[in-house]
């Protein structure tokens, strides 16, 4: 029997009691990373009376989940099964634990089988468009409650500027867009904050060197920094022998990942220095799996990695990262630095190790909060905006920014913007035409501040 955390309660209840509803909107629960998401996922579908498909992104993260649901129920779990053609198989159950490629097209077939229910993982990974292969799949089948769960809640858009110039933005999964948003609302945040002060997270000390982001050129979305400017920058601060000198200033830490910006250096590297080895994505599945064996058997002391971050590396005992390479993906850095906030044992705390200004860029992944005001937003250290605005701004603006647009934005229409009474003040048009236009519109979200407006005139 699972004894749960104290900050787990909540967001289970929630969850389950969100499939109770009538018509709810799909919505989304947001859990850090070694919140346990397997733990909500075996909970809300051993309590839900009805057929619920479980969704996953992998065949990975399938086994985990199904596996956890079994250690919870018991010989109850003989009501699930798993439908997934990368697992190998194809089962129909109460529960049924799916991959979205496997089921794709059979939503009339999951519809005819009394299916109302889903619970997404890693939500964030999926497509918002409605001919996307789960927005066909949901349509065919009915499915009336959709929850996600995600660790970031975020996805990045790219847009044009008044000039046509691109630019790119992580944007909140419940914000408008283009492409819709699917998911409308957040019923639940767990703060990283909340993870750290309950000592779920390993603690996290930071050391940074002195970096010139001015090196580092956009690529043509502005999403990410290119290639070669991302290297142009490790090679003009001496990457190579900072990373070096970083590992033997640090000889107490065990468990090295380092981040380098090519094959080549992390091979270089890997030569030169003892007891490690390198891992990039080209290589022999099976020459990575017998390096991370022997990695976490502590033979190897130090991977030299190259953006490598596979399932292998989920390893309680990494207690430093040292991070040779500079991104403008929040996403990544978050992936990267998770890797060592796992607690264990056999650590104190985990050493992040930045030469590449990101830690400056960003702030510390334990700052990081989802807050709502007119909408949900992502914030880092001291307040500063991540979401919702062109990467290359980030830094620029902050928190108290968004609550002077949030306090102008509730401020109500005193103009009459359009029709017969155009350029009138709302308050001196007659009371009959007010009451009528309350009335007679067709009212919905876009012009909800003008109804307000009216309403607090009569």
């Amino acid at each position: 029997m699972i004894t749960l955390r104290e900050n787990q309660t909540e967001p289970i209840n929630k969850a389950i009691h969100f499939f109770t509803e009538k018509k709810p909107k799909p919505s989304l629960i947001v859990l850090p990373t070694a919140w346990g998401k397997s733990i909500l996922t075996a909970f809300v579908a051993k309590n839900s009376n009805d057929k619920m498909i479980v969704l996953q992104p992998s065949k990975e993260l399938l086994e985990q989940n199904y596996l956890k649901y079994c250690s919870l129920c018991g010989d109850f779990a003989l009501n699930a099964g798993i439908y997934s053609a990368s697992f190998g198989r194809k089962d129909i159950a109460q529960i049924t634990y799916a991959t979205i490629g496997s089921i794709k097209s059979l939503g009339a077939k999951f519809k005819s089988l009394g299916f109302t229910k889903m619970l997404i993982d890693e939500a964030h990974l999926y497509p918002r468009e409605a001919d996307s292969m789960l927005g066909r799949f949901l349509k065919e089948s009915g499915i009336t409650h959709v929850l996600g769960i995600t660790a970031t809640p975020v996805k990045l858009q790219t847009n044009r500027d008044k000039d046509g110039q691109n630019f790119s933005k992580l944007v909140m999964l419940t914000s408008r867009s283009k492409k819709g948003n699917f998911f409308k609302d957040i019923i639940h945040v767990g703060q990283v904050a909340e993870m750290v002060r309950l000592g779920f997270w390993s603690p996290l000390q930071y050391e940074t060197a002195g970096f010139d982001s001015s090196l580092l050129v956009f690529n043509s979305s502005k999403s990410e920094y290119t290639e070669e400017s991302v290297q142009r920058a490790y090679d003009a601060y001496g990457g190579s022998e900072q990373i070096v000198q970083a590992l033997d200033r640090h000889s107490d830490r065990r468990h090295i990942l380092v981040f380098v910006p090519s094959v080549e250096d992390a091979i270089t590297l890997s030569k030169k220095y003892p007891n490690s080895a390198v891992i990039y994505g080209e290589m022999d599945k099976t020459e990575r799996s017998q390096v991370i064996t022997r990695f976490k058997a502590g033979e190897i002391r130090v991977i030299f990695n190259v953006r490598v971050l596979s399932t292998g590396f989920d390893y309680t005992g990494i207690d430093c990262i040292v991070l040779g390479v500079s991104t403008a993906s929040i996403a990544l850095y978050y992936q990267i630095i998770g890797r060592a906030t796992r607690i264990d044992p056999e650590k104190t705390d985990a050493l992040i190790v930045d030469l590449g200004g990101n830690v400056e860029r960003f702030g510390r992944v334990e700052d990081i909060t989802f807050e709502q005001g007119k909408m949900w937003r992502m914030f880092g250290t001291g307040g500063r905006l991540l979401s919702g605005i062109p990467i290359s701004d980030i830094g620029h603006y902050t928190r108290e920014d968004t609550r002077a647009i949030d306090a102008r934005a509730e401020s109500p229409i005193e103009i009459m913007p359009f029709g017969k009474y155009k350029g009138n003040r709302i308050a001196d048009i007659p009371l009959d035409y007010r009451q009528w236009m309350i009335r007679s519109f067709e009212w919905n979200a876009r012009n909800e501040k003008l109804r307000k407006s009216i309403l607090t005139t009569l």
